[in-house]
């Protein structure tokens, strides 16, 4: 009972591709003209948060990579998608940007440290963080848009590199203009401040791919949540268990649901069936849900619960059935496995014969004498009332 459903559905991979393409290429230009602007004008603030977007470049890579392997449909090797492809991708652009925030620190640090001084900022550092934010800003606005549209929780966080950018920017547009005032190691703290940010989101997107990479369970609000909704069901008498876990920003759900001990096989699978369709129309974000179905559980478990008794009982049944000129195929045996094991045998009208000689008593006797666990049984005799 488990359907497959795409972190990015096929007909939007493509776009996906595109809203990143055109990241890239803004990161490329932004990047390369916040270095070149820093290094004539003299900032190692704008140098570093040209370093933060042309290291967006690596992590566009990142995600160009997994949109496209990840959005694959299941295959034989793969029975439960790609999606986890997209977590990975989501954990290399998190390891990149550590890398790129503690390299920062590193330099602007031991700078500090050391009391170098360094030239004034020039005006263009000003106008360059300015652009900057306006770039980034937009950038992050229309990639978050999509990702919101797709479920998307690697252009989710591609969306919020673009914006960390944008907080840079800022931060250096505030360290430049100190400097230029006078305040020499403002320009540095800002640097400093931009590497803090950069580590801030990395360990965000680190912490939150590796709890779904192994398979931690979504909140319990959250649980309760879909624990209401599957209660709503007519039918359904106890939700017995629910494990959840993510896999490319879907929820997964594994549900053990209690209906009435004799209800057919046939019905509790559709009121299971009916619980999966509600929830994924419900709650946009659940994936794939598989479903088992329980019986009421007994307090105390006999013996005789953990033994497979119908071909015993059913041997029994076809020496008794024997001894009255019939044969098995005038009966039909339904076991429930409960506290004590109950038997029904439906008698066809073959063997009506049986039922008019013979007391439900006393078949239940002799049957005790030719199965002695028999007697451990609630065990009935019925007619059908047709075949």
């Amino acid at each position: 009972m488990s359907d497959y459903q795409h972190p990015i559905a096929t007909g939007n991979t493509a776009h996906a591709a595109k809203v990143t393409l055109i990241g890239a290429l803004f990161d490329l230009a932004l990047g390369v003209l916040k270095i070149i602007t820093g290094i004539l004008g003299h900032s190692a603030a704008l140098i570093a948060d040209g370093i933060h977007s042309l290291s967006d470049l690596a992590t566009d890579a990142v995600v160009l990579l997994s949109i496209r392997l990840g959005g694959r449909a299941a295959d034989k090797s793969h029975p439960f998608g790609h999606r986890r492809i997209e977590t990975l991708g989501t954990v290399l652009l998190g390891l990149i940007l550590l890398a790129v925030a503690l390299s920062l620190l590193w330099h602007n640090t031991i700078s500090l440290w050391q009391g170098q001084l360094s030239p004034t900022p020039a005006w263009p550092v000003l106008l360059v963080a300015v652009l900057s934010w306006f770039i980034k800003e937009g950038l992050y606005w229309y990639t978050i848009k999509a990702a919101r549209a797709m479920n998307s929780d690697l252009l989710s966080a591609n969306a919020w590199h673009s914006r960390s950018d944008a907080f840079s920017s800022i931060v250096v547009l505030i360290g430049a203009g100190g400097a230029m005032l006078g305040f020499w190691w403002l320009d540095a703290v800002a640097a400093l401040l931009v590497a803090i940010l950069i580590a801030a989101i990395s360990l965000q997107l680190l912490k939150r791919s590796l709890a779904e990479l192994i398979d931690t369970a979504i909140p319990e609000p959250q649980q309760q949540g879909y624990r209401q909704h599957i209660l709503q069901t007519q039918g359904i008498l106890a939700v017995n268990e629910l494990r959840s876990r993510t896999s490319g920003g879907k929820v997964l759900l594994e549900l053990k649901l209690e209906v009435a001990p004799r209800l057919s096989a046939s019905e509790a699978h559709w009121l299971g069936t009916q619980v999966k369709q509600q929830l994924q129309q419900q709650f946009s974000e659940i994936g794939d849900i598989l479903v088992h179905i329980n019986s009421p559980a007994t307090e105390t478990a006999t013996a005789e619960s953990t033994l497979n008794i119908r071909p015993a009982l059913t041997a029994a049944l076809n020496q008794l059935l024997l001894r009255y000129q019939t044969d098995a195929d005038n009966i039909e045996l339904i076991l429930y496995y409960q506290d004590p094991i109950r038997a029904n045998v439906l008698l066809s009208s073959n063997a009506r014969q049986l039922v008019d000689s013979v007391s439900a008593s006393e078949l239940l006797q002799q049957l005790q004498q030719l199965w002695p666990p028999a007697a451990q049984l609630q065990i009935h005799f019925y007619l059908k009332k047709a075949d």
